[in-house]
């Protein structure tokens, strides 16, 4: 209830009570002077006077007018229940009723005046309020607020993203004040031997479950969203998770439960902490293309499960061009498509004048990514990009090095061409960059890049 509504029912309660005493009080005090009045006309129908009844006469009165007997009464002493000691006394009561009575109605009716009063300054200041707020403008809310507004920061050894990693630790609050990114992206690595082993493990450079929920609890309380994001490693020379591949379903199958089987303490633990979004897999290309939907379907159960929040899968750019998609891509319980989006958008090295990025940004990812969204029917969200501090950063974009000399402006004008284009995309649902630091020239810590981010990662609607 607000203040003006409490009182005026107290006002009210106050009105009610006052008119019940007024009732009472005229009530008692019409009572009285109608007994009073009734009392005296009693007296005067019955005078005293003196009747001398003849011997042997039963009704005639003998008057004597000429002698005036002055009866003697003698003293009585009346009871204490007599009439008129009766009537005394209620008179008294009547008398001290109506009294309390008027007491109780003039502190009423001044309480009852006070609160008039309280709620006529309410209805004042209710008006003044308003005017007060209506000078101040509305403050702007940020374009696209459910645009996912992430960075990546990864960590290679079992005590990443714990308490005792100071430097995510202090990393991770070091992103707020730079990029005031919203989310952030946790990768753990997993690992197998070769592109046709089925036994997989976490890598010696994932974090601990401990860790890794440390790392969660973290990255909550300074108001982030959480992204988990399993990678595969294949430790052959020239190994890539998109180079997994058998022959046989058995194979497959065989696969997919080891991979299952070393995920599922991490899915726990992130169902456990309630994780906002996680991706069933990345960069699985030949097994998302070649292994049949029933095997792809069992894997989505599985972490659905446990996991009840957002489900990407987040496939490497160069399936774009491998047509048609497999159709179990558009399992319902996939929310978003995820792309790491390391499209080159030179065929040599060389450099570009950021003013002339978004167009060509527009020209060679945009267009790809809206016709991923159109033909899946889902928001394609773009899992990971990142772009080097080179003079070459549009070249061979998936690499973290290059010989080409430092352009930290060449960086923050892909990143602006990016985000100048995905925040009037609707097809897109978000961007995490990678990644923060301990990533090669990739890295964003401190550089202009990172002001491009919060630049765009804060703009407000007009």
């Amino acid at each position: 209830m607000t203040p003006s509504r409490f009182w005026r029912s107290i006002g009210t309660i106050s009105y009610v009570l006052s008119g019940i005493f007024l009732a009472i009080l005229t009530f008692q005090a019409v009572r009285a002077r109608f007994s009073s009045d009734k009392h005296q006309s009693t007296s005067e129908e019955h005078p005293q006077s003196v009747i001398i009844m003849g011997i042997g006469s039963r009704s005639a009165p003998i008057t004597t007018p000429f002698i005036e007997i002055q009866p003697v009464a003698p003293e009585v002493q009346l009871p204490a229940s007599s009439p008129a000691t009766r009537a005394t006394k209620q008179g008294l009561g009547r008398r001290a009723l109506v009294l309390v009575s008027s007491l109780l109605l003039a502190a009423i009716v001044a309480t009852s005046f006070l609160f008039s009063v309280r709620i006529f300054s309410a209805s004042l200041e209710q008006p003044a309020n308003a005017q007060a707020n209506a000078a101040q403008p509305a403050q702007p809310k940020l374009v696209r607020p459910v645009f996912e507004r992430g960075i990546v920061y990864p960590q290679w050894y079992s005590d990443g993203y714990g308490v005792n990693d100071t430097t995510w630790q202090q990393g991770v609050a070091t992103i707020k004040t730079q990029t005031s990114a919203q989310w952030i992206e946790i990768p753990v690595l997993f690992s197998q031997a070769t592109s046709h082993s089925t036994n997989i493990q976490p890598s010696t450079s994932a974090p601990s479950i401990q860790s890794f929920s440390e790392g969660i609890a973290r990255a909550r309380s300074l108001g982030y969203k959480v992204f988990f994001v399993p990678l595969m490693q294949v430790r052959e020379p020239g190994g890539w998770s998109g180079s997994i591949t058998f022959a046989t379903l058995a194979q497959q199958q065989a696969w997919f439960d080891g991979y299952w089987n070393a995920i599922l303490p991490y899915v726990s633990a992130a169902a456990s902490l309630h994780v906002e979004q996680m991706a069933i897999g990345t960069e699985l290309q030949a097994l998302q293309q070649i292994v049949p939907d029933a095997l792809w379907n069992q894997l989505i159960s599985r972490i659905r499960g446990v996991f009840q929040n957002t489900l990407t899968y987040d496939m490497n750019w160069s399936s774009l061009a491998l047509l048609p998609l497999p159709t179990w891509l558009q399992n319902t319980r996939l929310t978003y498509i995820g792309v790491s989006t390391y499209i080159p958008l030179l065929d040599k090295s060389g450099r570009v004048d950021p003013q002339a990025m978004p167009a060509l940004w527009r020209t060679k990812i945009k267009t790809q990514l809206d016709a991923l969204a159109v033909q899946i029917g889902k928001q394609v969200l773009i899992t990971e990009i990142g772009y080097r501090n080179s003079s070459d950063a549009l070249y061979r974009t998936w690499e973290s090095n290059s010989k080409a000399k430092a352009d930290p402006q060449e960086q923050a004008g892909a990143f602006d061409a990016a985000l100048s284009n995905v925040f009037s995309d609707a097809h897109i649902a978000g961007t995490f960059f990678w990644g923060w630091d301990d990533v090669g020239r990739f890295a964003i810590n401190g550089q202009p890049a990172a002001q491009v981010m919060l630049k765009w990662y804060t703009l407000k609607q007009l």
